[in-house]
């Protein structure tokens, strides 16, 4: 059996910085866009804030957030990194625009996209603490998996005006960017799940039921 694919160490330690970075910085400017919408001066806020976290996520060794953040959580996914970049894009580029709570209607190939990560979450975490009866992480060091993987996220392109959705081309786009670099761990996996990913999608899912409960 051939060993897997794994990054190189000097581009794995790279994402660790830019991930951690795009997650800080998008991800409190774009909370912080939602909460100042009546600030006119918002907007050269906002990018002062992103600007420091996104410097402080990319200084070097234990002076850097994105150092601690490797220990206690290791690399984010591509999904999440990618995400937060595009939640924050909009607030950064003119007023108004935030994307948080701005955001059109979920389609259905999106939200089955988000149902699919809350299941393959509890089945990593499962397959973690061994109560399954096969092993279910290493199979995402191998193509057929990297393939398939491809395959799902790519479904909620072929609606009508998905193209148009920057939502709709995170997931295509963290696993391009893993069959170039491999990353972050070498595990396709890890390049469209992590924690924090796994337990926003909970949200996602939860608040679409509701919506559709109360409708």
């Amino acid at each position: 059996m051939s060993a897997p694919a794994l990054p190189a160490l000097g581009v794995m330690q790279l994402w660790l910085q830019i991930g951690w970075a795009l997650v800080i910085a998008g991800g409190v400017t774009a909370v912080l866009a939602r909460l100042t919408t009546r600030f006119t001066a918002r907007v050269a806020v906002l990018r002062a804030v992103a600007a420091a976290l996104a410097l402080w996520a990319l200084l070097p060794g234990p002076y850097s957030c994105a150092y601690w953040l490797g220990l206690a959580f290791q690399a984010p996914s591509g999904v999440l990194a990618l995400a937060c970049g595009a939640l924050a894009w909009p607030a950064l580029r003119s007023p108004g625009r935030a994307l948080l709570g701005a955001t059109p209607a979920t389609l259905p190939a999106e939200a089955g996209l988000a149902v699919a990560g809350v299941l393959l979450g509890w089945v990593l975490l499962l397959d973690t603490f061994a109560q399954l009866p096969w092993a279910v992480y290493g199979l995402g060091f191998g193509p057929a998996a990297v393939a398939g993987v491809l395959l799902l996220a790519l479904l909620p392109l072929l609606q009508p005006g998905a193209c148009l959705r920057v939502t709709a081309w995170l997931a295509p786009a963290a696993v391009l960017l893993f069959v170039a670099l491999r990353l972050p761990t070498g595990n396709v996996f890890d390049a469209v799940l992590d924690p924090w990913l796994w337990l926003g999608l909970h949200g996602v899912v939860l608040r679409g039921a509701y919506r559709r409960w109360k409708s």
